[in-house]
């Protein structure tokens, strides 16, 4: 059996429990925040960030890590037989080509491990099931090309949507004209942003936080594969993402849910008090 080490980076939410269990490692982005840089890793707290987001003078933003900080972790794991690396969206983030830089280094001083770099397509726990899948696949015993192969199959399966409660922060990020989102506050709209080949577009809309939830739900309901299991992630809302997480119950009561917080990246693009629903889904809707 192959020796695989998993690589994700830090904007697929992992948290360090799911690092250990699955023997996953994390290459963190940093952020940039008032003139500091400030790493995405798990010394970073961002419950307490998603609280300095609601008064930051100006919106933080993220940096992917350098070719150098992969081609460190890659060096780091070159006694393994196969890494395999799974990104960011390459359309969102600039993750992707610094790790496929880093592998062109690194194959240039070392012949007996190979890299391969999967691109998402997403955010957030979509990039994390792909993991979660990559180990299992590990486990079984599988070849890791036959694992890239079955990782790149699932990126066209995966939903990825996001309940919006703070349109005041993607005002402010430049993400939502100030006319547009000031008419979306009056009329008490909570958009749904989903994630489409590598994307994030506006799926849908809904009046309410409550209705919001409802159409989430729907959109696992009607779209998701039979025993799919589901993630939520939250940016410092867990009240939130426990509501969806009971009204999913409701309707697939033998459902696996798993809630988490976001990582300081997801944090900084999703802004504050933003759920986020992940599963495996039929097609892209």
């Amino acid at each position: 059996m192959s020796k695989i080490k998993i690589l994700v980076d830090s904007g697929s939410d992992l948290s360090a429990d799911y690092c250990e269990s699955y023997d996953i490692t994390v290459v963190p982005l940093s952020l940039q925040i008032e003139g500091r840089t400030v790493l995405d890793d798990e010394r970073f707290d961002s419950v307490k960030y998603c609280d300095y987001l609601k008064v930051a003078p100006q919106v933080p933003k993220s940096a992917q890590p350098s070719p150098q900080a992969f081609l460190d972790c890659y060096r780091r794991f070159s006694d393994q037989e196969h890494i395999i690396v799974i990104t960011m969206s390459s359309k969102a983030s600039g993750t992707h080509q610094s790790a496929v830089l880093a592998r062109e280094l690194f194959e240039e001083e070392n012949s007996t491990c190979r890299i391969h770099v999967v691109d998402s397509a997403s955010t957030s726990f979509a990039i994390s099931m792909l993991a979660f899948h990559a180990a299992k696949m590990r486990e079984d015993g599988r070849p890791a090309a036959e694992i890239v192969t079955q990782l790149v199959a699932d990126t066209l399966h995966i939903g990825a949507y996001y309940l919006v409660e703070d349109i005041g922060f993607l005002i402010k990020g430049g993400r939502i004209s100030s006319i547009k989102g000031g008419l979306i506050n009056k009329m008490s709209i909570k958009p749904i942003i989903g994630v489409r080949n590598g994307m994030a577009y506006n799926h849908s809309n809904a009046f309410g936080f409550q209705k919001g939830i409802a159409r989430l739900v729907s959109l696992f309901q009607n779209n998701a594969f039979p025993g799919s299991d589901v993630f939520i992630s939250h940016s410092n809302c867990p009240a939130k993402a426990k509501a969806l997480e009971e009204a999913i119950l409701r309707v697939a009561p033998d459902t696996s849910v798993s809630a988490r917080q976001m990582r300081g990246t997801m944090c900084t693009h999703a802004g504050p008090d933003t759920i986020g629903l992940f599963f495996y889904q039929q097609q892209f809707i």
